[in-house]
């Protein structure tokens, strides 16, 4: 279903009377859809507990450019690439991460610390990369700026 718009209201999105009103740069278009009704289960509270964590890490501005830059040269090596963000790729990476190393990584109580303490390969792109965690590009040994 098409949304339709009064001229004061082409830049709306978001919820309103169970709708959700979103623009999609793909279509270029205005989309409306039928808000969901998301049940609350154990796994819901587990996966906000994980990103309340992730986002509690503060990542520094370099690493934030690094994922930003490496994100660009995967989708320049594969346009099959469908992550939407360095934030999205990262939480990704993260998940994998714990599933390498579960009797050391739990994201519902990984800190800043305990990744420099242990020095976990998510400190930087290249680690990461040089782990598994990521598909490698060329020259990602550049990618060096600690989390």
């Amino acid at each position: 279903m098409k949304a339709q718009f009064k001229a004061g209201l082409a830049g709306f999105s978001g919820k309103l009377d169970g709708a959700v009103y979103y623009y999609h740069p793909k279509l270029k278009r205005w989309l409306m859809r039928k808000q969901p009704n998301m049940p609350l289960q154990a796994k819901n509270i587990e996966y906000r507990n994980v990103a309340q964590r992730l986002s509690a890490l503060h990542v520094s501005e370099g690493y934030k450019r690094d994922f930003k830059r490496y994100l660009a040269e995967l989708r320049d090596q594969d346009a099959k690439v469908l992550v939407p963000s360095w934030w999205s790729l990262f939480v990704k990476m993260m998940w994998k991460m714990q599933a390498a190393y579960p009797d050391q990584v739990d994201l519902t109580q990984i800190t800043r610390a305990q990744i420099e303490s242990q020095a976990l390969p998510c400190r930087s792109v290249s680690l990461a990369i040089e782990a598994g965690l990521l598909e490698a590009v060329p020259g990602y040994e550049k990618y060096t700026d600690l989390l």
